[in-house]
């Protein structure tokens, strides 16, 4: 019903080719707007909201509409042609780009576009997303590391208040960059919110970058573009639970297991006390 909706609203020929992470994407021509079309349909509407938010001011030139049908939420955008980057072998000098990429994302949105921004302190944030995972896998080993970090909260709290915000990608993965016209670009706009930037590293580091030289001349990229400020290794430690507790949870809505053991392994490593990303 919604597709033919579209169809008819764009005067399009719109057809679904994939569904990912939930969301349905949907290609074709419109008369409407005379070219291409790549059309993002959400069940939530905050990540239809961050996706939008973003696109309209990152991407002017690409986003072209929202819709909002029934309880679906939809973004579109105009179809480029996009060339997977994953392949590729990573190299010092391709690091220090991706960092200049993302640096320069942070530094033209933070302040310019609507995006969540959850200002409760860390160890508020932390337990509740504890609790939602009530009934699951990670639900036991995520209490224990809740208790094993709460010695340290009221100092943490107060140093994560105290850092610089930006806006987050919320998803900072070589999944999410692109080739588009010879230059690498970042997509996928809808779990972005506010939060400080090492939290958009964290994936990255974790399960992508694990040469300590490679993380260094992203960084090195990232602050051509936009300051950066290490938190103490304390707050590491919560900011990557955190990042567990985000995968665990995707993990139990969402299957085909994007993420793999990624979550269960950062949680046993804060476990173990060696939960700093080495630089």
């Amino acid at each position: 019903m919604l597709v033919d909706f579209l169809n008819d609203y764009y005067q399009a020929n719109l057809k679904s080719i994939h569904d990912v992470a939930g969301n349905q994407h949907l290609v074709g021509n419109s008369k409407v707007f005379h070219k291409p079309l790549f059309v993002k349909i959400f069940k939530e509407k905050a990540m239809f909201y961050a996706e939008q938010h973003v696109n309209q001011f990152y991407y002017p030139d690409i986003y072209l509409d929202s819709v909002i049908f029934e309880d679906k939420y939809v973004v579109t955008l105009r179809d480029r042609n996009l060339k997977d980057v994953d392949n590729r072998r990573m190299t010092p000098e391709m690091a220090y780009e991706y960092g200049k990429l993302l640096g320069s994302f942070h530094r033209k949105v933070t302040g310019n576009v609507s995006v969540e921004d959850n200002r409760q302190p860390l160890s508020q944030l932390l337990t509740q997303k504890v609790e939602q995972l009530q009934g699951s896998l990670y639900y036991e080993n995520a209490q224990k590391v809740l208790e094993l970090l709460k010695s340290d909260f009221d100092k943490d709290n107060l140093e994560y208040e105290q850092l610089p915000k930006v806006v987050l990608h919320g998803d900072f993965s070589v999944r999410n960059i692109m080739e588009f016209e010879g230059k690498d670009i970042l997509i996928d706009f809808e779990r972005s919110h506010v939060g400080t930037s090492y939290q958009d590293f964290i994936k990255f580091f974790y399960n992508e970058v694990r040469d300590v030289k490679l993380r260094n001349e992203f960084l090195r990229g990232y602050e051509q573009e936009y300051p950066f400020e290490i938190p103490s290794s304390d707050l590491q430690r919560c900011l990557l639970f955190l990042c567990a507790l985000d995968i665990s949870q995707y993990n139990i809505t969402h299957s085909g297991g994007k993420f793999g053991d990624m979550a269960s392994n950062m949680i046993a490593t804060i476990k173990d006390g060696d939960a700093v990303l080495k630089l």
